[in-house]
């Protein structure tokens, strides 16, 4: 009997599959419920202080639940040093400066190439979706803006304070893969060239490689 056990079970596969076929490195998989427990964190995360970043990932969502924290990085003076978050557009957060995308369909179960970058000179962010900018903003608070160097990042909670103050209606239930990180504006063929080939290349700040056996809860982790 094809059983809705047996429905469910050959679905995860087909996304097994799908996943390994499309994905050189391994996965993270933040499961239901939804749980402060679950979170990857590197502590200390960044070397040196960032005038300008680089930020991408791959990641699949599964349902719009609220709030969504993919990426936070604190240190004591700021607790929202660097931010992503998707509800249910995405937004990112430069030391405390917002910059609000309207990118939508990001809760529509398929794999999405994410990147964001930002520089202090002129205030300027702009969203990347699957190789290609999609919208530029600028907030000129962020003009001369400066990302210290010493704090926690943490992948699948929003931190209040370092390490900690975690909600769990802003924990991120999803599939994320190849979080990298670089202390430049990367340029739009270095992007498009992620998308092409399916994978990202190591970040000069934050490698995706580091966080492998730094998971908690039920954060799992699926080889390719």
């Amino acid at each position: 009997m094809y059983s809705k056990a047996t429905a469910y079970a050959a679905d995860r596969n087909e996304d097994k599959e799908d996943d390994s076929r499309r994905y050189k490195e391994y996965l993270m998989v933040f499961p239901e419920p939804r749980s402060t427990e679950n979170y990857a964190m590197k502590n200390p995360a960044i070397a040196s202080d960032l005038s300008q970043l680089s930020v991408c990932f791959f990641i699949k969502l599964i349902a719009d639940q609220g709030d969504q924290f993919v990426i936070t990085y604190a240190i004591q003076q700021e607790d929202n040093s660097i931010l992503v978050a998707i509800n249910p557009t995405l937004y990112l957060v430069v030391d405390g400066n917002r910059f609000r995308f309207e990118a939508r369909n990001l809760y529509n179960d398929t794999w999405k190439h994410l990147c964001l970058t930002w520089e202090n000179s002129q205030g300027v962010a702009k969203l990347y979706r699957d190789g290609k900018v999609i919208e530029q903003k600028t907030n000129t608070n962020s003009k001369n803006a400066i990302v210290k160097s010493g704090g926690a990042l943490v992948l699948g909670q929003e931190q209040d304070s370092v390490a900690g103050g975690y909600d769990p209606k802003q924990t991120l239930h999803g599939r994320l893969a190849g979080v990298n990180v670089w202390d430049k504006v990367l340029s739009e063929s270095d992007i498009a060239a992620q998308y092409t080939s399916c994978s990202i290349p190591h970040g000069s700040v934050l490698k995706w490689s580091a966080f492998k056996n730094l998971t908690h809860g039920n954060v799992t982790v699926e080889e390719p």
